[in-house]
């Protein structure tokens, strides 16, 4: 039975959980994605899109093509899980009206970008010209532009749940522009060179970030409060802290895909202010008795995955700059591209940028929670208003 001294849920228990496993479930995806880059295995097919079967009727036994299809495959998983998500985000809106139009909405952008999809498909051959289907854009976009509408207004309204369905319609849309962005790398390689591939890297962490804030959003509001100046310091402080770590993350990809000289000085440089950033957030937070219980859990996450991420990067730089990678090659002319990759090599650049990811996730959690506020009369159980998101500006 549930404590009715606890704050209600802004959703059923089921959507926080769902959202949990699609947090999980784009995990395993990134862990194929940074494979592929580790493996340099981005052009092992140059077909795209393709089906979710489509492995099974064209199987190749190697290893670059396995680990870019898996990676495809994956992604279908996560965009079937967070379309669900997105869906049963809005089968729970109070109001019956707006739950029906946005339901209706997200049918319907669903709806068109499958069909976009399969549009694409007719094309996909290499070399064959993409001709984009203009009412089918403009179908998502009017979809699109009317559940942006309702959300914004159940937001306004105060409705409960508002906040997770706003971040679930980011996340669904987020997943949908991380699709484009992998196959376009494929398709316009020959045009643009692998440019998009860094795009790519860096916009999947970001989609996993906002999965991450649906899921905290959909989670039990904290119980407890602290006063609204202490609460804006607090937002500022975090929300700094996640700019800082997505430009430490665009600089790691610079240097993952495009190494030179200026990139490693800014990553390494960004790195001492990000850690020093953390450490001084964390013992803020650690020490502030109204702040540590609804803290504690993301900011002992954030602490060890920051230690364990300086390690990795010692170790990445070492594999692809260092010593090491420099044996076998002729001197002066070492080029990190050129060196062949190792199982322990790829190992660790890849739990370097996911280690990375679990950073910027881990501090947006605490970001969004910090910013949580309890639901006025959550005491009278499940009838109380959902919590609502506070800005870094706002004193009330």
């Amino acid at each position: 039975m549930t404590d009715p001294a606890l704050p209600p849920r802004p959703v059923p228990r089921w959507l926080h959980l769902w959202a949990v496993a699609t947090v999980c479930a784009t995990l395993a995806l990134l862990v194929l994605g940074q494979m592929v880059t580790s493996f340099r295995a981005g052009m092992a097919d140059p077909v795209w899109p393709t089906e979710p079967w489509y492995l099974f009727n064209n199987y190749r036994l190697d290893f670059g093509y396995l680990i870019e299809h898996t990676h495809r495959i994956m992604g279908f998983l996560v965009g079937g899980l967070v379309s669900v998500l997105a869906l049963g985000l809005w089968a729970t809106h109070p109001v019956a009206a707006a739950r029906y139009a946005g339901l209706v909405g997200l049918v319907v952008l669903l709806g068109a970008f499958g069909e976009f999809h399969r549009a694409l498909i007719a094309q996909r051959e290499p070399g064959v010209p993409v001709v984009v289907p203009q009412p089918v854009v403009i179908t998502m976009l009017v979809a699109l532009a009317a559940s942006v509408f309702l959300t914004v207004g159940g937001l306004i309204a105060g409705n409960r749940g508002g906040a997770a369905r706003a971040a679930g319609l980011v996340g669904l849309v987020f997943v949908m522009i991380q699709g484009l962005l992998g196959g376009f790398r494929v398709k316009l390689n020959e045009l643009v060179g692998t440019d998009l591939a860094a795009v790519h890297g860096v916009f999947g962490q970001v989609t996993f970030a906002a999965l991450v804030t649906v899921a905290v959003l959909t989670a039990r509001p904290p119980a407890t409060d602290f006063d609204a100046p202490l609460r804006k310091r607090l937002a500022r402080t975090t929300g700094d802290l996640v700019g800082l770590l997505f430009v430490q993350l665009t600089l790691g990809a610079w240097v993952r895909h495009s190494p030179d000289s200026l990139g490693q000085r800014l990553h390494i440089l960004v790195a001492f202010l990000a850690v020093a950033k953390v450490v001084s957030l964390l013992r803020e937070l650690f020490t502030t008795p109204a702040a540590r219980p609804r803290v504690a859990p993301w900011g002992v996450a954030l602490g060890l995955l920051v230690a364990l991420q300086v390690t990795l990067g010692v170790e990445a730089w070492m594999g692809k700059f260092g010593e090491e990678a420099r044996r076998g090659q002729p001197a002066g002319v070492f080029l990190p591209e050129n060196e062949t990759v190792t199982v322990k090599q790829a190992a660790v650049r890849t739990a370097h940028a996911l280690v990375g990811t679990g950073v910027l996730a881990a501090a947006v959690g605490l970001a969004v929670r910090v910013r949580a506020r309890k639901p006025a009369g959550a005491e009278e159980g499940a009838g109380g208003p959902a919590p609502v998101l506070v800005t870094a500006g706002e004193t009330r």
